[in-house]
């Protein structure tokens, strides 16, 4: 465990560093950046009536107000708009290895798997872009990994200690909704403590649902969401709305607001194809690069100047519809293959049925709720392979694996979005 745990910590600051670098680069708002540091600048009352308001109600106020934070500590420059995604994506690392250690713990696979995990979640692409830019994203994740870590535990009084954390990623960004719903669900499962002679009977008897625990669980999200909500906007801010219900209910009406130019949207099935990337490049003045043609980031091409692409690695999304059948095939018998079916087939269905009524709402990134069961089951398989053939004279999977890790850190070094130094 010490040796996991000085890897975990040097892949953390690795992590931090690479977040951190150059964070200044661009000078100016990127994406939807546009939007959100704007808002943080009226949530600060840097604004011409000096009133500190959340003035974007297409979203919960609190990922804003972290965003605002990291403004008010640090400026209104670049490093005031990002440091505070920094901070966030670099914590992800260690929960994300902290979850895959309370699903695998005490499992002949555990070293390995986590180990490459970890590795693969720091260097993914797309939860790497949202950890270097001023979006609410990165923040609904850290809370959700922090609340998947507590709901893991068997022991009801740590599981209800999910429910702030899911609450406060809720208030980041509703899209945590789609995850936490099957999540809190399944948390009434419960492994029967009765057993039987034969194999038939036991497994029959192996699981028991108790309600009384979702419930719990679900009425202590949203009440937690609803009081935290009130505090922020009602208590901190000056509020726009005169109660939280017509304040949801116009957050929700704006979902129906059709905008066909809108860039980078997407439906569902075009998510296993990592389509539509979209991209935020600059290139350097003189230098003939057109950057509709850029492909790669500056460590490859010295003529660009800096580029976000905002896709998934390809490393993962390829294996990762096999990953989770086989996955799925698993959880019948296997506990920690259903913890990550449900996460990620309920996460899907759950974006199915919001697309299926807000039709123009999807885009690619959405999906980045959804990565970290499909990275947890590809390490599993890979962990559990390495571990068989540990004994063995063969190395056809340590080679495997250890290409496949070398493929994922080419993927993310290819999109670097800055030059080093």
């Amino acid at each position: 465990m010490r040796r996991l745990s000085i890897y975990v910590s040097v892949l953390t600051l690795i992590s931090f560093l690479l977040r951190v670098h150059r964070i200044d680069t661009p000078g100016n708002l990127i994406g939807d950046e546009i939007y959100y540091v704007p808002a943080a600048r009226n949530i600060l009352g840097w604004n011409e009536e000096g009133v500190p308001q959340d003035r974007v109600v297409a979203h919960p106020p609190l990922g804003k107000m972290i965003i605002a934070l990291g403004m008010l500590l640090f400026g209104d420059n670049p490093f005031g708009w990002r440091i505070t995604s920094v901070l966030a994506g670099t914590a992800c690392v260690p929960l994300f290895f902290l979850v895959v250690r309370r699903l695998l713990q005490g499992r002949k696979e555990f070293e390995f798997s986590s180990m490459i995990a970890t590795f693969l979640f720091a260097f993914e692409n797309l939860t790497f872009y949202f950890a270097r830019v001023a979006r609410l994203d990165v923040f609904m994740l850290v809370f959700l990994l922090a609340g998947i870590y507590f709901l893991l535990d068997e022991r009801l009084g740590r599981k209800v200690l999910s429910t702030p954390f899911f609450a406060a990623s809720l208030l980041s960004k509703e899209a945590a909704l789609v995850v936490i719903t099957p999540m809190l669900l399944y948390s009434g499962l419960r492994k029967s403590v009765q057993r039987k002679v034969t194999k038939r009977a036991r497994r029959a008897q192996s699981l028991s649902y108790d309600w009384r625990v979702a419930l719990l669980t679900l009425a202590l999200t949203g009440g937690l969401a609803v009081g935290l909500w009130y505090v922020l906007e009602w208590v901190i801010l000056v509020p726009r709305f005169s109660d939280i219900f017509e304040r949801v209910l116009m957050m929700v009406s704006r979902l129906n607001i059709r905008n066909p130019a809108a860039v980078g949207r997407s439906e569902i099935w075009q998510w296993f194809f990592n389509y539509p990337v979209t991209k935020a490049v600059a290139v350097e003045p003189g230098s003939g690069l057109r950057p509709a043609s850029v492909v790669v980031g500056p460590l490859l091409d010295s003529r660009v100047e800096y580029s976000y692409y905002i896709a998934v690695s390809w490393t993962i999304i390829l294996p990762m519809i096999p990953a989770m059948v086989y996955t799925l095939f698993k959880s019948v018998r296997d506990d920690s293959a259903r913890v990550l079916a449900v996460y990620w087939f309920g996460g899907l269905l759950g974006w199915i049925a919001v697309n299926s009524v807000f039709r123009e709402l999807v885009y690619l990134f959405y999906i980045l709720p959804l990565l970290p069961p499909v990275i947890i089951a590809i390490s599993q398989y890979l962990g559990t392979k390495l571990v068989e053939e540990w004994r063995t004279k063969s190395v056809k999977w340590t080679g495997a694996a250890g290409l496949y890790l070398l493929l994922h850190l080419v993927n993310f070094v290819a999109l670097y979005p800055v030059p080093i130094p």
